[in-house]
């Protein structure tokens, strides 16, 4: 929730330098298409936070992705309301009608935009669907004033690219369904451009064109220097694993750098073809250039927005009840201070690390009961017998031994006959570490000697 605050200090700061238009391409409210009754309470709390936050700094043009009907669409009404918020939905149909417009259109520094949305058919809202979104678009682009045209995507990419095949007047797609990060922007078949920024609230995509007369077609701005700067990246990344794998004790480590080589070696082909198009082209074009802006703790909090983060967290963690029984009763776990009596080296070195912290720094933050949260920070959220509730984790809290080396109540009882996982496979890792909550940063030979005993 705190991306929120530091999003607004982006939108406002861009706003000093020029015009600017804010949009969303969905799944705002909920990342996914369906959404279960015990986690309706809090998601309803994060999203009127969502809602009042995007109202406070302004929007332009949203689209009702699949994440948000999965609130159904009564509630996504009502917040639009309550918060003026511009949903666009072109193929959108709902008890027979559409309950919002196909577009908008916005005019900012002399140029118009007219903004397109199109949801996708994972949309699973009793008593909605999106219909065929090709007449819907065409339709849309018919009534569309001159200039730039920009579609809000909830469908597949390979549905974007249909459709931009289609329709040589699309300019610009905003795709939000599949969770895509594109630091640059990848060309469409009709000459314009499709851009991502990924769905989890880490990131926030700033986009700057610059519109040249007769051109048709739209390049990336930074293609030259990024496919530059990827092609080195790529070298070095075969020059060190050659190394590696020349340096390697055994055939199947062998093998298996082996295999990361080629890899990367066809990633640096497809580069280098890449960067000889983009120095090549002659063609007049569109300009435009993509960034991703990371929302770290780099970027000061939006003031006003903070306090609405502040507020909604005593009501997200009002809406869910806290047990009073141990997650120890009647589970197979037994917390990891009973493995320190035999143990007690290793659990000397695991309480130095980040796991042995990390429901601390979620109550630090206040989040401990957020549902969204807490499976990382505890020990058994991911097993069918440990802890499914934020608020029934006592005796688990912190990712501790038994995270990795799977339930020891019946270790514990009789060591000798009973084994535990002695070495832990990365599938266990990626529960939490994948690549999406940890920013793509997770490396297994690099992490697991931080946490090895």
């Amino acid at each position: 929730m705190g991306g929120l605050s530091r999003r607004n200090t982006v939108i406002e700061g861009l706003r000093k330098d020029g015009p600017v238009v804010v949009l969303d391409a969905g799944n705002l409210f909920w990342g996914r298409a369906t959404l279960r009754d015990t986690e309706r309470a809090q998601q309803l709390e994060k999203a009127r936070l969502l809602a009042e936050g995007y109202a406070l700094v302004g929007v332009d043009a949203m689209l009702p992705g699949a994440g948000d009907l999965a609130l159904g669409i009564a509630t996504v009404r009502e917040l639009a309301a309550a918060y003026s918020l511009p949903y666009v939905a072109a193929n959108l149909d709902c008890g027979g009608s559409n309950p919002f417009p196909a577009s908008v259109s916005v005019d900012r520094g002399g140029q118009t935009l007219t903004v397109i949305g199109l949801v996708g058919n994972s949309a699973k809202e009793p008593g909605c669907r999106a219909t065929e979104p090709m007449a819907a678009a065409r339709a849309a682009i018919a009534a569309a004033p001159p200039g730039v045209i920009v579609v809000l995507s909830g469908q597949k990419v390979q549905e974007d690219e249909a459709l931009a095949a289609t329709f040589p007047t699309v300019s610009l797609i905003v795709n939000g369904q599949e969770r895509k990060q594109l630091e640059r922007p990848d060309a469409l078949s009709n000459g314009g451009m499709l851009l991502a920024a990924g769905s989890r609230g880490k990131q926030v995509g700033v986009i700057s064109y610059t519109l040249t007369p007769g051109a048709t077609k739209w390049r990336d701005g930074q293609a030259l220097q990024q496919f530059a700067d990827q092609r080195e990246s790529y070298r070095n990344r075969v020059a060190e694993l050659k190394k590696r794998q020349s340096e390697a004790k055994d055939d199947p480590t062998r093998e298996r750098i082996g295999k990361q080589v080629s890899f990367f070696e066809g990633k640096l082909v497809e580069v280098e073809g890449s960067l000889t198009d983009a120095a090549t082209a002659k063609e007049p074009a569109h300009r435009v250039t993509n960034r991703l802006v990371d929302l770290g703790t780099d970027i000061a909090d939006h003031a006003a927005t903070a306090a609405l983060v502040a507020k909604a967290k005593v009501a997200i963690q009002a809406a869910e009840p806290v047990s009073t029984v141990s997650a120890l009763a009647n589970s197979p776990f037994a917390g990891s201070s009973a493995c320190t009596g035999c143990h007690a080296e290793q659990a000397a070195q695991w309480g130095g690390t980040a796991h042995s912290r990390a429901w601390s720094t979620l109550v630090t933050a206040g989040n401990e009961r957020d549902r969204s949260c807490y499976s990382c920070h505890v020990t058994g959220a991911f097993h069918p017998d440990g802890p499914q509730d934020p608020g029934a984790v006592a005796g688990l809290e912190a990712v501790g031994c038994e995270a990795c080396h799977g339930p020891g109540k019946a270790h514990v009882a009789k060591p000798p006959t009973v084994e535990m996982i002695a070495k832990p496979d990365v599938s266990v890792c990626v529960d939490c570490h994948d690549g999406k909550q940890d920013g793509g940063r997770f490396d297994h030979a690099t992490y697991l000697p931080k946490v090895t005993h």
